[in-house]
This record gives structure tokens, C-alpha cells and sequence, in this order.
């Protein structure tokens, strides 16, 4: 067993792994060596491994130990990656691993802010009364544009009136698409456009700074900014756009669909992750058990 890993640990050095992952492969595969011996009442040889270990190995770690599936996930990797170095080295017949699934994980919802503090954010950016910023925060915050996208409007992508407006933007993919500009989000555009900086050969670009047109890291720190004048930390464009999708599906009640419209999601299930509760909302529905 010893002179086996020996020679594993020779090919990660090899292949150019860091220390660090050598060591957790090698901790991962004496974990299993050791379960071997201890179930089997024999010495580990990667020679008579066959899928039922595997299989046995995973439920033991799900079911006796209780490891959080990622753990789990990463040994199974290590041991993989083990049998595959083990069959190519012709020790093998076929890889015990390659029909044993990994644990599914939920994914945690991306993170969105919660109504109070999205105003908190958009309220302390018009205290400040920059209509650039203004106009910028604002609309992150009602388009769930990404901050590219943003960065790329031009003039003649917007269209506005008192009652209504849309902004059409390319997206991922060279896909266009248009979304509507609510009452909030066109009395900021009009303010700021009011006043907008003549750019010369950058005429048509809607957000223009002091400097030329808003660059992706101007928009971020300008978001950054207003966080923490409001005392909200981990805020970027990318949280405002979760935020966006999140208040529609949780909030409005907004078919998924038509938020997968809004945001340029060419498939509905990235879109279905902001329907992932929360740890706040399980709390707050096993509350209304009492």
C-alpha cells in the first residue's frame, strides 16, 4: 500500500499539483485505505478494488460519519483520481469509481439584498445627489442589467416617454434583449441625462464619467461607495442583479419565464436558483408552525 501511494504522490508531483493538494489526496486515500482494512479484515490493495467498495465508502461517510456532501465529494475525487492513475498503470481492469455519483448539494440562492436595504443603498446615493451615481445605482437595481451591459448602453438603446421606457442591450451570446425602465428608474435617467458630459467621439454612450465613459470597475466602486456610506457590506452590480431576480420571482411573484427574459438566462433553471429559500425563510416557516 505504502510503495503504491509512494508512486500516486510521484505522479501529482509530476503533473505539477501544488503541495497542498498532494497532501489532501494522500489524507484522503489513507482515509480510505484504513476504512478498507477496518471493514474487510484485510490489507488495502488497490488491486481488488471493485465498484461495491466504492459504493459502500460513500453511504458510510453519508449515512455513519454525516459529512457535509462536499467533503464526501472531494474523497470520492482523490479516490478517482487514484483508480484512474491505478488503471493506466495497468493494476486494474476498469475504474471501481466511474459509476458511483457524488452527493448532490443544494446550492445556496445567490445573494440578494432585502428591501429596506436596497432602499437604504438607493436613498443614501440621492442624498449624496451625483445624478451619474444616482442614475447608475438605480438602474442596476430595476433592470438586473450586468455591469457590461450597462457600461455598453447607448444613446439610441434607450427609449423613454412619461409613461414608459426600455433600454435594449446585447448580451451574453450576442443576444439582444429589452427591458423596461420603471417611473424610478426614467426620472434618474432624465435627471442625468439632463446633465450629461459632451464626450466628442464617445457621444452616443449614455454613462459617461469625468474621464470618458464609465468603465465596469467605475460602476463598481461606485456601488461600493453608496454600500458603505449605508453600511451594507459585499455590495457589486452582480448583487444588484441577483436582487433584481430575486424581489421579481419572491416579491412580484413573477412567472420564471419572464424573469429568464429580463435577466438573459438562456436556461430557466439558472433563473430557478433565486427560488432557493433561505435559511431565514425556513426559520420564518417553521415560526408559523406555533
Amino acid at each position: 500500500m505504502h510503495i503504491t501511494f509512494k508512486r500516486f504522490e510521484a505522479e501529482l508531483v509530476r503533473q505539477g499539483k501544488s503541495a497542498a493538494t498532494q497532501r489532501g489526496y494522500l489524507s484522503d486515500l489513507r482515509d480510505f485505505a484504513a476504512w478498507v482494512e477496518q471493514t474487510y479484515g484485510e490489507s488495502f490493495d488497490p488491486r481488488r478494488l471493485v465498484r461495491e467498495d466504492v459504493r459502500a465508502y460513500r453511504s458510510h461517510l453519508l449515512n455513519v460519519k454525516h459529512q457535509k456532501p462536499a467533503t464526501i465529494n472531494r474523497k470520492l475525487a482523490s479516490l478517482g483520481s487514484f483508480c484512474r492513475w491505478v488503471l493506466a498503470e495497468g493494476l486494474l481492469e476498469s475504474d471501481p469509481t466511474a459509476d458511483v455519483e457524488g452527493v448532490s448539494q443544494v446550492q445556496p440562492p445567490p445573494r440578494a439584498l432585502e428591501k429596506a436595504d436596497l432602499n437604504r443603498l438607493i436613498r443614501r446615493a440621492q442624498q449624496e445627489g451625483n445624478v451619474l451615481h444616482i442614475a447608475v445605482v438605480t438602474m442596476l437595481a430595476y433592470t438586473g442589467l450586468r455591469v457590461a451591459e450597462l457600461c455598453g448602453v447607448q444613446k439610441a438603446d434607450v427609449e423613454m416617454s412619461e409613461r414608459k421606457g426600455a433600454v435594449t442591450v446585447k448580451g451574453k451570446g450576442e443576444k439582444y434583449r429589452t427591458v423596461p425602465l420603471n417611473a424610478e428608474t426614467r426620472r434618474a435617467l432624465w435627471e442625468y441625462l439632463k446633465v450629461r458630459p459632451a464626450t466628442g467621439k464617445d457621444e452616443e454612450t449614455v454613462f459617461v464619467g469625468q474621464r470618458g465613459p464609465l468603465t465596469e470597475s467605475g460602476a463598481w466602486r461606485i456601488v461600493a461607495k453608496y454600500a458603505g456610506l449605508a453600511g451594507l457590506a459585499d455590495v457589486s452590480p452582480h448583487v444588484l442583479r441577483h436582487t433584481f431576480a430575486t424581489r421579481l420571482l419572491r416579491d412580484a411573484e413573477t412567472d420564471v419565464v419572464t424573469v429568464a427574459n429580463l435577466m438573459g438566462h438562456t436556461d430557466v433553471r439558472t433563473t430557478a436558483r433565486y427560488t432557493t429559500p433561505t435559511q431565514a425563510d425556513l426559520e420564518q416557516a417553521v415560526e408559523a408552525l406555533t
